[in-house]
């Protein structure tokens, strides 16, 4: 008979205690000692549980806040297909949004230009802006464009920058080359622009450049997803 250690017990009885309705989503819970005293166990125990369960995603942890149940991300996606923000929203069944645009005509940095293949003297257009889904703040854009892909004035009033680029500027995003980095939210200061709980939660920041359908590079993209309301997620096969 295989001994169950007090911590999985604890994580078992915090799980159930969730599913029972006892628990909810982001409900604070007591503090550690009084916590320990209502689950009859030491406070190493029940922060050796803590620790699983936060790695579980099932609650977090914030120092000198407190230790909160998790809220179930309000926008789950695959990353094998690469589509529109937009388009991402709504196969949620949630209304897509924009707030807080600003759009600015700029000499690229070091990186920026490099990314973008840019000789010494082009300039990109930077949109910056803050997506919503059913009116919640999920994400923080920062997209860069060349210049000379624009024709005359760019107005940009659309959701989608994807179909924008297809239909007005006949230009089709074949692939994107991604990176997907953990960053703190207080980097571009996304926990209040994304309503996070603290500059100490953690940030999803998915880098992006991408492609025409001749290998072009077409825009590069800064996307900082809120760990809070997005869930990414990988379907791998054997081969």
């Amino acid at each position: 008979m295989v001994s169950i250690s007090r911590y999985e017990i604890v994580v078992k009885k915090i799980k159930e205690m969730i599913e029972a309705g006892e628990l909810l989503q982001g409900e604070k819970l007591l503090s550690e000692i009084e916590m320990a005293k209502k689950l009859n166990v030491s406070r190493a125990t029940l922060r050796e549980a803590y620790r699983i369960l936060e790695d579980e995603g099932v609650i977090n942890r914030y120092h000198g806040i407190g230790t909160f149940i998790a809220k179930t991300p309000i926008i789950k996606s695959g990353m094998e297909e690469l589509i529109s923000i937009t388009k991402l929203i709504e196969k949620q069944g949630m209304k897509p949004g924009t707030k807080d645009k600003a759009i600015s005509l700029l000499q690229p940095n070091e990186k920026e230009a490099a990314m973008l293949k840019l000789l010494p003297n082009e300039k990109i257009y930077r949109i910056e802006r803050v997506r919503t889904a059913d009116g919640q703040p999920v994400l923080l854009c920062i997209d860069r464009i060349p210049e000379k892909y624009v024709h005359g004035n760019f107005k940009f009033d659309e959701e989608s920058l994807f179909e924008y680029l297809h239909r007005d500027l006949g230009i089709f995003i074949s692939y994107a080359i991604s990176d997907i980095i953990p960053v703190k939210a207080q980097a571009a200061d996304v926990y209040r622009k994304l309503k996070m709980k603290s500059k100490s939660s953690v940030a999803l920041l998915l880098e992006q450049l991408h492609y025409d359908d001749k290998d072009n590079p077409i825009f590069y993209s800064s996307n900082y997803f809120s760990s809070e309301k997005f869930r990414f997620y990988i379907v791998r096969k054997r081969i």
